[in-house]
């Protein structure tokens, strides 16, 4: 009897050391990442993607890309209403029209606002590319 309670107690901290085990070897969390401004971070619909290879092929993507869905002056009213979202979004162009054309060409829209929020030393390093 105190065997078989033994293996229940036993087992039950082997699993809970897993799940603690698991959980501390992948430390994500909204925090290291470049998230806009009341954007909520879900771990649930993260998926962390590695886009560094499409450096070392010579993809040749249309430079012409519209980064903001804003136009100017859709971001004039945006700073009356939210400074810190029009400063996430102006920070974010500033980041998008520093980009050589090389790394415009090896990348989508899409892909770079990924980098530009979730791979954050990417991104540093996608601006010393010339």
């Amino acid at each position: 009897m105190y065997t078989n309670k033994f293996n229940k107690y036993f087992f039950v901290f082997v699993l809970f050391f897993l799940i603690q085990l698991t959980y501390s070897q992948t430390d994500v969390s909204g925090s290291q990442f470049n998230l806009p401004p009341g954007a909520k971070f879900s771990i649930k619909q993260y998926k962390k993607i590695d886009y560094s290879y499409k450096l070392s092929q010579n993809l040749n993507l249309p430079i012409e890309k519209k980064f903001l869905k804003f136009t100017n002056q859709e971001l004039l009213l945006l700073k009356n209403k939210d400074v810190k979202s029009h400063n996430y979004y102006i920070d974010a162009k500033d980041y998008f029209n520093c980009l050589s054309n090389k790394v415009k060409k090896s990348f989508t829209v899409n892909e770079l606002w990924y980098i530009y929020i979730y791979d954050q030393e990417l991104k540093k390093n996608l601006t010393l590319i010339k």
